[in-house]
């Protein structure tokens, strides 16, 4: 179901992504971040994926998994595509795991280093990763809320060049918060993204 590809990187294998692409709440997510997503795609020529994290028993590794998004210049030396896991503490486990204490710490990291980092997503809304496996990559993340206002997702834009997030973080914001607010115009959406909220909120 799950294989582990170049770099180390853990990739759903084909039978595993195809029965997800019926997964209620990817689903649901997808239809409200599809626009905002392709708004921040133009604008910034960057990869911009869609992530959550996993708390299913289809990889049952604690995973941030890519289930949508743009492509752009990052996908020639890292693959964002729907299906794929993102390194350990990446910026968007980082924007998620802020709004769960109880979140384990990744692999490699202290607890008190992951501690001081999620306590600075929380505080500034968005996380960066510069140091990321696959250098050069750089990414910047915002948390997706639910109508609940539970964080249950992330948007985020991977870059070749790190000097360049900066000036994207306003943008990278903006489009989490039109995620947040499809959100609240989809019948039915807090029930459905509700396994994606964390065991507080389950």
């Amino acid at each position: 179901m799950v294989h582990r590809g170049a770099g180390g990187r853990y990739q759903v294998g084909v039978r595993a992504f195809c029965l997800g692409q019926g997964w209620r709440p990817a689903s649901v997510l997808r239809a409200a971040a599809t626009a905002p997503m392709r708004r921040l795609s133009a604008a910034s020529r960057e990869n911009v994926s869609l992530t959550v994290m996993d708390t299913s028993t289809v990889l049952d590794i604690g995973a941030v998994l890519v289930v949508g998004g743009m492509t752009g210049r990052v996908d020639a030396v890292f693959s964002l595509s729907p299906g794929v896991v993102l390194p350990a503490a990446s910026a968007a486990e980082a924007v998620i795991a802020a709004a769960r204490p109880e979140a384990e710490t990744p692999q490699g990291h202290s607890r008190a280093e992951w501690v001081r980092r999620i306590r600075r997503a929380r505080e500034e809304g968005v996380s960066f990763d510069v140091e990321m496996t696959a250098a050069p990559v750089a990414c910047l993340a915002a948390p997706v809320h639910a109508p609940s206002g539970a964080v249950v997702a992330a948007v985020g834009v991977a870059v070749l060049d790190p000097r360049g997030l900066p000036q994207l973080v306003e943008a990278v914001r903006d489009t989490a918060d039109r995620v947040s607010a499809n959100l609240t115009r989809v019948p039915g959406a807090g029930r459905t993204l509700r396994p994606l909220a964390g065991t507080g909120d389950h």
